[in-house]
């Protein structure tokens, strides 16, 4: 949706059915199959987020490795960004207060 120069974009993903989508990630796919990094930005409650997705990541039993970072602080940059980059697949950056 495009308005006065605006484009909004959904987080919602949407597939269609039937087909499936292979990982685009070109890192962490090692014997345990892909990794996946957590970053936490530092802000209150965030931490019960990124808890319950691990929880719900693992439950799944896909052999993904889970790897979680916090920040230092959250209007900080984050120092290990680009080891978190290289070891993963993905990389979920989870904002709260």
């Amino acid at each position: 949706m495009v308005r006065s120069g605006t484009q909004i974009l959904s987080p919602v993903g949407i597939q269609q059915a039937g087909r499936q989508h292979a990982p685009t990630g070109r890192a962490g796919r090692g014997e345990k199959g892909l990794a996946i990094g957590l970053l936490n930005n530092s802000k209150p409650n965030v931490d019960f987020f990124l808890d319950a997705l691990k929880k719900e990541i693992l439950a799944q039993g896909n052999g993904y490795e889970v790897i979680s970072v916090t920040k230092p602080r959250s209007a900080a940059p984050c120092p290990d960004i680009d080891a978190l980059a290289k070891r993963c697949s993905f990389v979920i950056n989870a904002v709260a207060d």
